[in-house]
């Protein structure tokens, strides 16, 4: 699993202790689809987003708006002023389901923010990279540590609010990644249900696109070294393979099963999937 040149991921301090509420998630979702722009005083007032004498928890809320896949900075990202402009998922997300309180919102947010190019490099870290050291039951420590060897700094807290946001109805407790027990943490992989299908789908042809934009055919298995396809979601081979199956059943992608590894090519643009993420939900 080796990590992406020029990746984009947020760094392991972004989110200033901060949860993602999802009820700012949809106020920065609003500030961005009415055209507006500003520093984060001005966005705070705008959205009603809580601020302290310098910028409180609008910082946050938006990078981690970016880090899941909902929100892209126009112009330059360094620039006091910010602009943020809805992407495919954002855009959908904010009309059929703008509190993202739907199990395939918060999953796709999810899986997006531990991907190696825009998410964010702790949740990276420990979803990709770690998967194979941590397993799916861990003990909080031995995550710590895992982080602590990763950014070469021995500290208590690089863990911040990861695991504590998936147990927070405010935040990403429907989908319920992440739970802890007496310091044991336990992962649960994303479910394979057919409502799953077109997000799932999106999230898949996404990434195809981002990772392998001159290939016609990305094997499975470089799909998931590069991207984290499997890993990320914690599938194991027969889920894998069933959600191939899902995904294909609804007309996404090809699947050529006669090589080995099997071969995945597009059949639609990722675009016009993003639109339907919630058809299976009607």
């Amino acid at each position: 699993m080796s990590d992406t040149i020029g990746h984009n991921r947020l760094p392991r301090n972004f989110h200033k202790t901060f949860k993602p509420e999802r009820q700012y998630i949809h106020a920065m979702l609003r500030f961005a689809a009415s055209g507006q722009e500003g520093d984060y005083q001005a966005i705070a007032a705008a959205t009603g987003i809580p601020t302290g004498a310098s910028s409180g928890k609008v910082p946050a809320i938006l990078d981690y708006c970016r880090g899941m896949g909902l929100l892209r900075l126009a112009g330059q990202e360094r620039s006091a002023v910010k602009k943020p402009e809805l992407t495919p998922f954002g855009r959908v997300v904010l009309l059929e389901d703008p509190y993202l309180k739907a199990s395939v919102s918060q999953w796709i947010a999810h899986l997006n923010l531990c991907g190696p190019i825009i998410g964010a490099d702790v949740w990276y870290q420990t979803f990709f990279p770690g998967t194979q050291s941590l397993g799916m039951n861990f003990a909080r420590d031995k995550l710590e540590a895992h982080l602590n060897l990763i950014y070469s700094v021995e500290k208590a807290g690089l863990i911040g609010p990861m695991i504590g946001m998936y147990e927070d109805d405010a935040a990403f407790h429907v989908c319920g990644v992440l739970s802890e027990t007496s310091g044991q943490v336990l992962r649960k992989p994303a479910p394979v249900s057919d409502e799953f299908g077109f997000g799932y789908g999106a999230w898949l042809l996404q990434m195809m696109a981002d990772h392998f934009p001159e290939t016609v055919q990305v094997p499975a298995t470089d799909l998931d070294a590069k991207a984290g396809w499997r890993t990320i979601p914690g599938w194991d081979i027969g889920n894998h393979q069933r959600v191939l199956q899902l995904v294909e059943r609804k007309g996404l992608i090809e699947v050529d099963r006669h090589m080995e590894p099997w071969l995945l090519r597009p059949a639609v643009a990722v675009e016009s999937t993003w639109k339907r993420i919630y058809d299976d939900l009607l």
